[in-house]
């Protein structure tokens, strides 16, 4: 009987150590290694606290309310691209979680590496728009932590200079915008950039949804879907805009930069721009001489054609992207860091440095910082209402869907070819170039 009941006490004793009060299991123990691009500082105003920089924050708020995981931080070498990740992948130890921007992802958002993020967290806290972006046969492998947009950016005072209003965004039509053009050529201000030195460029894409045209359908990317009627008549009105004088002059001669630099210095009326771009291009032209003070500007929609609600406007995300170990205990875990390293702590503090918009859904954000310009959130504003233009720039295959836009675009806008050739021929050529990729 003795030996009985010796050996139930060693039972209980070996339960006793198997669990914490309340019966609950004590939580394994995991150290877990997380690269990312860099640790920037508090945007100003920011309370840090016992921290020296945002990351500090999520990682020092997660080890308290995660004691059992050690989390190891690599910064990757920002100059070598992603080669900090490739010797990790080649050496068989991959990060658990690798946080950086999302154009890094796509090769590895596949079953055999990530971890399917939707069977550990409830993904629907992050904008579902963003998230579909990284879903592939059902399963979310990468959770977005912001939101780089870019829009039409306007001069205000050149709306005052000739008496006109902006209209609320549904009656801010194709057909409004040609009237502004006009009002604004008949003071010598070209109302916009026609930038084709380099193609159809993504800063040129928005003409082309502004008339319902898309890039592809249905988030199927193995063809192109811009040859369609709409498309046709997106090219010809850019056509049109040069042919008028709307257009800053010589178009073939202009690309993204030299948007940027001609906005940024008053010679023209408007041009797709990230806030960043003109928030430091325009008072960094003041102090230069090369323009004679700063000016007051926005951001909205492209015009859309009557009948349609919206232009949708530019985006690229950072994010983080899960691997999976092969042990569920160790995935929850890794869960859970992605989660925190995409979470509110960050997002806040990346919207009020001005580097990219929040993408958890109902982030309340204080008015300070970058965030403290009206026209910073009006283009917050603009990621959620008009959403995003799907370009496929997710697919390794992207890049090289540019080039056949650079010779066409060019002759459409010499009148050498119609508008009809030029997407007839570019679908081909891009088919050609998806079919050979897949």
């Amino acid at each position: 009987m003795k030996r009985i009941v010796c050996i139930g006490a060693i039972l209980l004793l070996i339960a006793g150590v198997a669990f914490a009060k309340g019966g609950q299991e004590e939580p394994q123990s995991f150290k877990l290694v997380l690269v990312n691009n860099g640790k920037g500082p508090f945007a100003e105003g920011s309370d840090a606290g016992e921290y020296a920089t945002p990351w500090d924050r999520v990682l020092g708020e997660f080890a308290k309310e995660n004691p059992n995981i050690e989390v190891i931080l690599v910064i990757r070498d920002v100059a070598q691209g992603s080669l900090t990740v490739d010797a990790l992948m080649a050496k068989g130890t991959p990060p658990d979680v690798w946080w950086d921007a999302t154009g890094y992802f796509p090769k590895y958002m596949v079953e055999e590496y990530a971890l399917p993020l939707e069977k550990y967290l409830d993904t629907s806290k992050w904008q579902k728009d963003l998230v579909d972006l990284y879903t592939r046969e059902g399963h979310v492998y990468v959770l977005p932590a912001m939101n780089v947009v870019a829009a039409m950016a306007i001069n205000l005072d050149m709306l005052d200079a000739i008496g006109y209003t902006m209209p609320a965004q549904p009656e801010w039509t194709i057909e409004e915008f040609n009237k502004v053009s006009a009002k604004l050529k008949a003071q010598g201000i070209p109302s916009t950039m026609v930038m084709t030195k380099d193609g159809l460029i993504g800063w040129m894409m928005p003409w082309m949804y502004a008339f319902g045209a898309e890039f592809y359908k249905d988030m199927d990317h193995t063809k192109v879907a811009i040859n369609s009627p709409e498309g046709v008549e997106a090219l010809k009105y850019i056509r049109w805009l040069d042919q008028q004088g709307y257009g800053y002059p010589f178009p073939n001669e202009q690309n993204d930069d030299a948007g940027v630099e001609l906005f940024g210095t008053a010679k023209v009326f408007s041009c797709m721009l990230q806030n960043g771009h003109a928030d430091g291009f325009i008072p960094e032209a003041v102090k230069q001489g090369k323009l004679e003070k700063a000016f007051a500007y926005d951001f909205v929609e492209f015009p859309h054609k009557a009948g349609l609600a919206h232009t949708p406007v530019s985006g690229y995300q950072s994010g983080s992207l899960a691997h999976n170990s092969g042990n569920e205990a160790k995935n929850a875990a890794i869960a859970k860091l992605a989660a925190a390293a995409s979470g509110a702590i960050l997002q806040e503090e990346i919207a009020l440095a001005g580097g990219g918009f929040p993408t958890l859904v109902g982030l309340e954000l204080p008015a300070r910082g970058a965030l403290a310009r009206q026209s910073t959130r009006n283009l917050m504003g603009l990621a959620q209402s008009a959403g995003l233009m799907e370009l496929g720039n997710l697919e390794p295959f992207s890049r090289e869907l540019r080039r056949p836009w650079i010779i066409p675009i060019q002759e459409l806008m010499e009148g050498k070819v119609t508008a009809e050739q030029v997407l007839a021929q570019y679908e081909k050529e891009a088919n050609a170039i998806i079919a050979a990729a897949k």
